[in-house]
């Protein structure tokens, strides 16, 4: 009975760490974040609608051009890509890459190769996950901020943290 108990407990801590998928969604300071898009005419001038769509928040740098920004708007740490991922859903992420840990360095969509890149480190992330694909931010299991996304029936659209 106890050899029993033991090779359960030696297959259960194996299984727990080969298991668990670990990273770092933390690494930028907290901000906050508060896109709104009052109804569907709006979204459909600024939002994203089809895979590789993508768009680029950042209040004090008025990006969008023509975005209407009012007081309790927020665009996160290193501003706000809203994108559409390959299954049309619409995801948002903070900018700032999260080995530089500066909201001055921020990751970019790369047309060609359709994923999240920082030109500073060098590191790539999947556009669907914000997860980490090559570089710096691999090795070290940093992901991008996630942020969410609520779609309100009415036709309007929130990206909040």
């Amino acid at each position: 009975m106890y050899r029993i108990k033991s090779i359960l407990l030696v297959a259960l801590m194996l299984f727990s760490t080969l298991g668990c998928e670990y990273g770092e969604y933390d690494r930028i300071p907290s901000a906050a974040v508060r896109i709104e898009f009052g109804n569907a005419v709006m979204w459909s001038v600024y939002g994203v609608a089809a895979y590789p769509d993508h768009r680029e928040f950042i209040k004090n740098e008025n990006k969008p051009k023509g975005f209407t920004y009012v007081a309790n708007s927020y665009t996160g740490y290193g501003g706000v890509m809203l994108l559409c991922d390959p299954t049309n859903t619409v995801r948002a992420f903070d900018m700032s890459c999260p080995v530089e840990r500066s909201y001055a360095i921020r990751v970019h969509f790369d047309d060609e190769d359709l994923l999240l890149r920082c030109n500073e480190c060098g590191s790539t992330y999947d556009a669907t996950t914000g997860s980490p694909l090559s570089g710096p931010a691999m090795e070290q299991r940093y992901f991008l901020q996630p942020y969410a996304v609520y779609f309100n029936p009415m036709g309007g659209v929130l990206v909040t943290r």
